[in-house]
């Protein structure tokens, strides 16, 4: 059977929580044996929204992260249950057991990812299960993908997936689980700012700026018409230097900056001849 995996870009996701509210509607007070007792009402629902707030003022950018349960493939609730109690189906897809694994908060407590919920009242720990009532029943989708209205989710057999799987990301590789959700877009580092005339205030338009690296590696890119550049997509933990040039200013060299979270500059430049 093939694995199924998950596959979601960011970049798309608008955080209208569609995706939560379904998964509400499918299983909370709704008992799907065997793959799952009933959701709670108001406890959380089996895939989360995380937001993430980056920058400073005035550059501020705020992404969304869904979050459904990473079906791990070396899962580490599976290797804490008792009595099987967490087990692998062909697919892939990973099953908590509601009646082998009740009281059983090793299996809550084990996830890397802080996807598993404990359900106080059945006293069982709970996640997402990829709709897996669904696709036994022939379904394509499971519920939050299938309401997504921007396909910033989707779902289905990994060959389905696999060029973009190759330019995709998963979650904390450094925890080593081999997720089956994949990602596009996951927030990175900027570099960004604005540049304008000393004299007059003016944003500056089409400035030129060069961003190079310690190690010699550059990257360019130019002001905006409201005098704003930004780099995107960097990775933490280097040194640069950022030179700014535009016709008819004096240019100017932002030296030895340690980009170890998102920067915002502001520059004025001083007219040639003054």
């Amino acid at each position: 059977m093939a694995k199924k995996v998950f596959f979601i870009d960011t970049g798309k996701c608008v955080a209208c929580f569609n995706c939560f509210v379904a998964c509400k509607d499918e299983f909370a007070d709704h008992t799907w044996a065997p793959w799952s007792a009933p959701q709670q009402d108001e406890g959380p629902a089996w895939i989360d929204v995380e937001e993430v707030e980056r920058g400073q003022f005035p550059k501020v950018k705020v992404n969304y992260i869904p979050k459904p349960c990473m079906q791990c493939e070396s899962a580490a609730c599976e290797k804490v249950a008792k009595y099987g109690a967490v087990y692998r189906r062909d697919d892939g897809i990973v099953i908590i057991d509601p009646e082998k694994s009740k009281g059983q908060k090793q299996i809550a407590k084990a996830c890397p990812y802080n996807l598993i919920h404990w359900n106080d009242e059945l006293d069982i720990p709970q996640k997402c299960t990829f709709c897996a009532h669904l696709m036994d029943e022939g379904w394509k989708e499971p519920r939050c993908v299938e309401v997504c209205p921007t396909r910033a989710l989707r779902f289905g057999d990994a060959s389905d997936f696999e060029e973009e799987i190759a330019k995709a990301e998963q979650l904390h590789p450094e925890y080593r689980k081999n997720p089956a959700v994949y990602y596009l877009g996951l927030p990175k580092t900027f570099v960004a700012g604005s540049v304008y005339c000393s004299e007059s205030g003016d944003c500056i338009e089409n400035a030129k700026v060069t961003l190079t690296e310690e190690s010699g590696k550059a990257i360019q890119t130019a002001t905006n018409n409201y005098g704003d550049f930004e780099f995107e997509d960097l990775n933490k933990g280097f040194t640069c230097d950022i030179k700014i040039e535009a016709d008819g200013y004096h240019s100017i060299t932002i030296e030895k900056i340690s980009v170890e979270k998102d920067i915002y500059i502001e520059e004025n430049l001083i007219k040639q001849g003054e």
